[in-house]
């Protein structure tokens, strides 16, 4: 192989990774197209528009606790993202009659009919559920299907004034 045939591979090879990385850079992380404008994501931390009276849910929604077994009882404590400060999180724990299965139910509900600042507000929850060690557990949000990533909590840690340090 000579020395032009050298530099031609090479320009093309320069042509081409220019040109991924213009396709790559020029496009957002947001699909704009299928998400409907104005609506909080409940999993992204990033300051959006909310409507008011709405959290957008999705299959691929994923709340991160901390849990914590002991004497019986399944501690799950966490931030959820609401999309504005005047809505409240309300959650509650449940099991199977076996206590092979725990449920954990989150509702987001707004607190006044007032305009309120449409600004991304973590919400912390705690809730404790007496049930079996090895028991499976599931999440709902505004009664959908989620996804609830567990963190196991140390030995010496606290739930009560716990940090959620979620590498993204």
């Amino acid at each position: 192989m000579d020395k032009k045939s050298t530099y031609i591979i090479v320009g093309i090879i320069c042509i081409g990774l220019t040109l991924f990385l213009i396709a790559l850079f020029s496009r957002s992380g947001l699909d704009v197209n299928n998400v409907p404008s104005g609506i909080a994501s409940t999993t992204d931390w990033v300051n959006t528009l909310a409507l008011p009276k709405e959290v957008l849910v999705t299959p691929k929604t994923t709340i991160t606790a901390k849990h914590a077994y002991q004497n019986g009882t399944h501690t799950i404590a966490g931030e959820v993202p609401l999309p504005t400060a005047c809505h409240l999180l309300e959650v509650t724990g449940s099991t199977s009659p076996d206590k092979k299965e725990i449920v954990v139910a989150f509702v987001s509900i707004i607190k006044t009919e007032e305009v309120c600042p449409e600004n991304i507000t973590p919400a912390r929850f705690k809730v404790s559920i007496k049930a079996l060690q090895k028991a499976t557990t599931a999440a709902t949000l505004n009664g959908q299907e989620i996804t609830l990533n567990l963190i196991e909590a140390g030995p010496d840690e606290n739930l009560d004034s716990f940090e959620l340090y979620i590498k993204g």
